[in-house]
């Protein structure tokens, strides 16, 4: 539904506003969508890992015992810092997928979105469908789609 800026209110597709007459501003609806989907994607990947690290360590080590040093080296990142990194990452798409969502700060909520997708990175970007979904919702959002 475009939106009307002096109104602050949204209104069926007319142009101009029927209230007030100023031209209405189209709303970034697929951008917002993809990329809050992305840092929900993203989100539930890092509880998951959070949660279910121990018993996934165990088998990772098992196959590639060398990890098992990094680990016995860097216990306190895997453990604390990696999770926090990710619900920052996740929490930021989001708040970037409701910038996208404000007429005229598409610009601002895409680079926010594209920035922490490729941070995300760092949590394995929700299994790599969600740093590809926030690319493709930044980009939307920078189209104003």
């Amino acid at each position: 539904m475009p939106y009307c800026p002096v109104c602050d209110r949204d209104f069926p597709a007319t142009n101009p506003c029927p209230q007030c007459g100023t031209p209405m501003l189209p709303r970034a609806t697929a951008g917002f969508g993809v990329s809050l989907a992305a840092g929900a994607v993203i989100l539930i990947t890092t509880i998951i890992a959070f949660l279910f690290w121990p018993p996934m360590a165990a088998i990772i080590f098992y196959f590639m015992p060398w990890l098992a040093i990094i680990d016995t080296l860097l216990p306190i990142v895997w453990t604390s810092w990696i999770p926090i990194i990710g619900l920052i990452t996740s929490l930021m798409i989001i708040v970037g997928a409701t910038l996208i969502y404000l007429p005229g700060k598409e610009r601002a909520g895409a680079a926010l979105v594209l920035i922490f997708s490729l941070v995300s990175l760092v949590v394995l970007g929700g299994f790599i469908v969600g740093i590809t979904m926030g690319v493709v919702g930044a980009a939307l959002g920078f189209a104003k789609k």
